[in-house]
């Protein structure tokens, strides 16, 4: 029930105690109780408190005839009203035709004259509105669509445009989201963040380093790309800021696998969830920008790794069994080199200006005898090559075995006495009962990349990592009990101990930073490893996973799921503003939607590791909560009720239960995302392989395909909502499909402007989207019959970082959405609540 005020409750008397309509109520609730209503802003136009004065009323905001049309050359009056011609689909409005000028004192009609206390207020006047035919529901849509119509109003001074995919709204004071940090609390006994962070990469230039790598909930093609940079030498780190190269939204699944950079300009390489090469770049080594990588770049590439030259840069890889280069002045922009014979591959690269030394493989035959005979073979076999011209041709240099060397080079870097590579080595003394083997490894150099010599040995085997800069010369190699152990040069000549490194670290890059700091990269379990740094004292670096999926209301109770630190979590509110953890028994994993029904509630996710299983748990009250049973299979990714009882679905599959304690299974040919009810069937959206897919079903239990029509989506269904007959789906690519037949036939209708749509949910008044920009900011859309969007203001979804809202559900006559701000060092989940103008 929603409070009123003495002057609201004043209004509405006013207007229940006189005609309705009357000109008397109308300059009443404009000018008298506008300005007495109790908490309206006074910064509020006098436009804007009146129209609050009519709401409160419970009166339609329209009174008075359009103006008369214009002749040519006219002027437009401040006070005119302007409403365009809609296409000849819909039926225009009528309209009262404008009084005539005469010189007779008699009035040319008996029509009586204008009440000079009149308020006129832009729209058609009310009898007009009550006259209007209302189209059938199928047409009703197409019609709608195509009237685009902008209303324009002019009241003190103040002009505000209403229409299709513009950023106005005639309905002021829709509050903002707040920040919700507090409420949405992580499991305070959890011993893990819950998120599994990866460094894939480290480089090096003078006193500034960069690490490279991932950060994720655990599921293959969410992981978001995280860049830490130090400008001190390692001193002090702070968390990169990455955004796109056209404004648009970062996508999940990024992993970027190499990076390098200095003088200026840095760049990365990596692969995206679907497999391309994506590419980033930076001035600063603090601001990172996304490309999307053109014909350069082909699926079947494998980019092993990449050196900043004395003109851009280089990447060095294989494809098909060949050898190929990539070559960028700016690392956003490349061009493919091929072709090179004999090569079979590119491994390693190091640079000196335009001089490149690469490291790789080609196939030698190899002949042997068995059993007499002489056998050939084509096995591969390890080389270095060079190139003078930045990677366009090759020649094969040789690196020979000397000092008690083996086996092939170890690491390629330009260091302190040039290029520069490790190989394996021992020596054997003694006789033949009493032999001794001593291991250690040898460091091979070369000024130019061509004659290359031994500069020194070192203590130490089982090369692990081998890098360097002008700096200095870094290698770990086998430790005691399963550690490994950093060696360090200044020289290449002389070798002091630099540390260690535990055994759980599985490393993946060393380099040495001005002053002879070593960096390490890696992962130590879930966790980021990052030498000498404790990355919990980065800002931003390492935070408590949280993810909030989904959102219901029930009278009384507001329900939110998802995850925690690693775990499935339940928050739960009276009121939709005060959360607070729920209670049941802790499950690793993650719950990805929450219904209410008849038989209380139901939320539906699966459990955590490789092989995932369904977790469904219930509760009566929406604050104490049991795991309960569900049957095994794929996990269910989304839950409704309606006239059968519940029902879930899942990848293959779609369950259905009257009680919430025995479930029934119906196979399903595709990928159900989520589902909905109307007051006849249930409706599911999802795929089959890429294409978006509709199935219906009147009982939950046989489901039909629905048929739509080619072309109709580009990508798979995730969200569905159905007000009444009508179902607004939404998918990958952001464009809502619409039915007004509860299911059976679908048509696309666009937002309109450049928005994609993120979460979709019915009001009792029609529907409300929330969708992103390509710059990142977050927008809410309304909507009658899902085909006519209107744009609503709100404020505080706009800004640096990423804000959307990913979760709505109705809440009474207000819409309840939780969504995340992201910035460059954190992730703030959002909590908006507010009630939605019609």
């Amino acid at each position: 029930m929603t409070a009123s005020t003495p002057e609201q409750d004043e209004a509405r008397r006013t207007a229940e105690e006189e005609t309705a309509g009357s000109r008397q109520v109308r300059r009443r609730l404009t000018f008298g109780v506008a300005g007495d209503l109790a908490g309206m802003r006074a910064a509020l136009s006098p436009w804007q408190r009146a129209y609050e004065a009519w709401r409160a009323a419970g009166l339609s905001w329209g009174h008075g005839a359009p103006p008369r049309e214009r002749s040519a050359g006219e002027a437009t009056s401040v006070n005119a009203v302007r409403l365009e011609e809609a296409p000849e689909t819909a039926e225009p409005e009528p309209a009262e035709p404008a009084p005539e000028k005469t010189e007779s004192k008699k009035p040319a009609s008996k029509k009586a004259a204008p009440d000079p206390d009149d308020v006129l207020v832009a729209g058609p006047s009310l009898t007009a509105r009550k006259q209007a035919p209302s189209p059938p529901p199928a047409r009703g849509l197409r019609s709608r669509l195509a009237v685009v119509t902008g209303l324009v109003l002019v009241a003190a001074g103040v002009i505000f445009t209403v229409s299709q995919g513009e950023s106005g709204s005639d309905e002021p004071g829709v509050p903002g989201p707040v920040a919700a940090d507090a409420l949405f609390a992580p499991d305070p006994a959890a011993e893990t963040d819950g998120l599994v962070q990866d460094l894939a990469a480290v480089a090096a230039a003078g006193g500034t380093l960069v690490a490279a790598g991932t950060e994720s909930d655990g599921v293959a093609g969410r992981e978001r790309t995280r860049f830490l940079s130090s400008v001190d030498g390692g001193h002090a780190w702070s968390l990169g800021r990455i955004r796109t190269a056209d404004g648009s939204v970062l996508p999940f699944g990024d992993d970027p696998g190499m990076v390098s950079g200095g003088n200026g300009l840095w760049a990365a390489l990596g692969r995206t969830s679907g497999g391309g090469t994506v590419a980033w770049t930076s001035r600063d080594a603090k601001t990172w920008t996304r490309h999307t990588l053109g014909a350069a770049f082909q699926p079947s590439d494998k980019v092993n790794h990449l050196a900043r030259t004395g003109d851009g840069f280089a990447a060095v890889g294989v494809a098909d069994g060949r050898a190929v280069v990539w070559i960028s002045a700016d690392g956003g922009t490349w061009q493919r080199v091929e072709g090179f014979k004999g090569i079979t591959g590119f491994e390693r690269v190091a640079s000196s200006g335009t001089v490149l030394v690469a490291y790789g493989t080609y196939s030698s035959k190899v002949t042997r005898r068995r059993g007499g005979k002489k056998v050939t073979r084509t096995v591969p076999a390890h080389a270095v090559w060079r190139s003078t011209d930045g990677g366009r041709t090759w020649a094969p240099v040789e690196i020979p075995q000397a000092q008690g060397s083996y086996g092939p080079t170890k690491g390629l870097t330009f260091g302190p006495g040039g290029f520069a590579t490790v190989r394996e080595g021992k020596h054997t003394t003694g006789p033949k009962k009493r032999r001794r083997t001593t291991r250690f490894g040898v460091l091979f150099t070369s000024a130019d990349g061509l004659k290359w010599q031994v500069a020194s040995r070192f203590k130490g085997y089982g090369i692990e990592r081998f890098g360097g800069t002008p700096a200095g010369l870094a290698v770990l190699v086998q430790g005691a009990e399963g550690a490994r152990t950093i060696l360090r040069s200044a020289d290449g000549r002389a070798w002091q101990p630099g540390g260690t490194v535990a055994a759980p670290v599985r490393s993946s890059g060393l380099t040495v930073a001005s002053g002879g700091a070593v960096a390490i990269s890696g992962r130590q379990g879930d966790d980021a490893y990052l030498h000498g740094v404790d990355l919990r004292t980065v800002p931003g670096a390492v935070r408590p996973e949280r993810a909030i999926t989904s959102v219901a209301a029930a009278p009384g109770r507001s329900v939110a799921v998802g995850s925690s630190n690693g775990g499935a979590a339940i928050w739960t509110a009276p009121d939709g503003r005060t959360w607070q953890r729920a209670r049941f028994p802790g499950a690793g994993g993650r719950l990805s939607d929450v219904v209410h029904g008849g038989e209380g509630w139901l939320a539906v996710g699966r459990t955590s590791g490789a092989r995932p299983a369904p977790l469904a748990m219930t509760s009566q009250d929406g604050t104490s909560w049991q795991k309960a049973a569900f049957p095994a299979g794929p996990p269910p990714a989304a839950a409704a009720t309606g006239s059968s009882g519940y029902v879930a679905v899942g990848t293959g599959a779609i369950w259905r239960t009257a009680d919430l304690r025995a479930w029934k299974r119906t196979d399903l040919d595709g990928a159900p995302s989520d589902v909905t009810a109307t007051a006849a069937r249930y409706v599911a959206v999802g795929a089959r392989g890429e294409a978006p897919a509709v199935w219906t079903s009147p009982d939950g239990a046989k489901w039909t395909a629905a048929e739509l029509p080619a072309g109709l989506a580009t990508g798979p269904l995730t969200d569905v909502a159905a007000h009444g007959n009508v179902l607004v789906a939404i998918g990958e690519d952001g464009a809502p499909l619409v039915s007004a037949d509860g299911g059976t036939t679908w048509g696309a209708y666009g937002l309109g402007g450049d928005f994609n749509a993120t979460a979709v949910t019915s009001t009792p008044d029609g529907f409300v989207v929330a969708a992103t920009t390509s710059t990142q900011d977050a927008v809410v859309l309304t909507s009658a019959d899902g085909a006519t969007w209107r744009l609503l203001r709100v404020p505080g979804l706009s800004g640096a970082g990423d804000q959307r809202l990913t979760a709505l559900t109705a809440m009474g006559p207000a819409v309840l959405a939780t969504g995340i701000t992201a910035g460059p060092r954190s992730e703030v989940p959002l909590l908006w609540k507010a009630r939605v103008p019609r």
